[in-house]
């Protein structure tokens, strides 16, 4: 075999192998983005990482040692359960829309990795006295 076609098939076999890696890294990156609704709607992902998306619920902020043990996310018709160690971002609030990525537990309690607050989408300048 000589030498050329040794080349162009090292070169075909490192593209594949390059091209195979990269679609599992995305495949693998993919995170749904969901309410909480369309999530328990959808048991063929219960045990994936997801995004949820919904607002904080009144009440429902659990405090423990002087930071956030946990707290409910829903929509207009489901709630989850969340529990997060981490630190939460300044905006967020009971009422407050957010983002709670992570996967579901055996107990149904969402064991969320990130949370992300939505700003609020509109501007109202400080009235002068």
């Amino acid at each position: 075999m000589s030498p050329a076609r040794r080349l162009a098939i090292g070169i075909t076999v490192l593209a594949i192998a390059m091209g195979i890696i990269a679609y599992n890294g995305i495949r693998s990156a993919t995170v749904y983005y969901l309410t909480p609704t369309e999530f328990t709607r959808r048991p063929d992902i219960q045990t994936a990482r997801v995004r949820l998306a919904g607002t904080v619920s009144p009440g429902s902020v659990r405090r423990a040692n002087g930071h956030v043990a946990g707290f409910m996310i829903g929509d207009e018709t489901t709630s989850i359960a969340v529990r997060y160690d981490g630190p939460l971002p300044d905006l967020f609030a009971e009422g407050r829309e957010v983002l709670v990525e992570g996967r579901l537990d055996s107990d149904g309690v969402m064991n969320a990795t990130q949370v992300i607050t939505t700003h609020p989408t509109g501007y109202k300048e400080k009235t002068r006295p």
